[in-house]
């Protein structure tokens, strides 16, 4: 994930940061309002670390998922559907009937069974 992912939902993020960092304070967390620089310079200062320690525990942090409520959110449906489009083989229609791709075939009966 990236930062800028981050910075534009940033209260969205403030849970899993509460999970990943516990002695963090929320209203704290809230007026940093997702500033990269800022929230280095806390999270040096609450967890008692370097500011280059605070950036490798961030980086390791945005290898994590996307919450839901971010993923899902409206203005990310385009970016959603392109997504998806790398599940459908290609040649597929999507706009056609499921029988088509064998998902309403009936399966053989068993041998010896009518």
């Amino acid at each position: 994930m990236q930062w800028q992912t981050v910075e534009r939902n940033w209260p969205a993020f403030l849970d899993r940061i509460e999970q990943r960092w516990p002695q963090t304070d929320q209203n704290e967390l809230l007026n940093i309002d997702g500033d990269r620089s800022r929230f280095t310079q806390y999270l040096s200062k609450v967890h008692d670390l370097t500011r280059n320690e605070a950036n490798e525990e961030i980086e390791d942090w945005l290898v994590g998922a996307v919450p839901a409520d971010v993923k899902m959110d409206d203005t990310r449906d385009n970016q959603n559907i392109r997504d998806s489009g790398r599940f459908i083989p290609e040649g597929e229609d999507v706009y056609a009937d499921d029988g088509m791709f064998g998902d309403d075939q009936e399966a053989a009966p068993p041998v010896g069974r009518n």
